[in-house]
């Protein structure tokens, strides 16, 4: 398999890592990171779509694009953000 996306986003000063990888279980799972710690985690299936017979590496890598693309959307419109600095935090 090992298809998948890294993509750094810039915003609001702020560098997040964000990596979308499909599963073997039939999952995509998006992880966003700040400094190296998850901020933020997206899953789905994409098992429906694989039981088809004209499902391809094709395919897989749109819905894998496709779910990269929309947590990549999300950061820049300022709903994925980092959860708040905790009090006496270095957040």
């Amino acid at each position: 398999m090992g298809m998948g996306f890294n993509t750094d986003v810039k915003h609001d000063g702020v560098v997040y890592h964000v990596q979308t990888e499909p599963r073997k279980d039939g999952s995509l799972e998006t992880l966003v990171y700040k400094k190296g710690a998850i901020v933020h985690k997206s899953t789905s299936s994409y098992e429906e779509q694989r039981q088809s017979p004209d499902f391809n590496d094709d395919k897989l890598r749109g819905i894998v694009e496709d779910q990269h693309r929309k947590v990549i959307e999300g950061i820049r419109a300022g709903q994925i953000a980092p959860p708040p600095a905790q009090p006496g935090g270095s957040g």
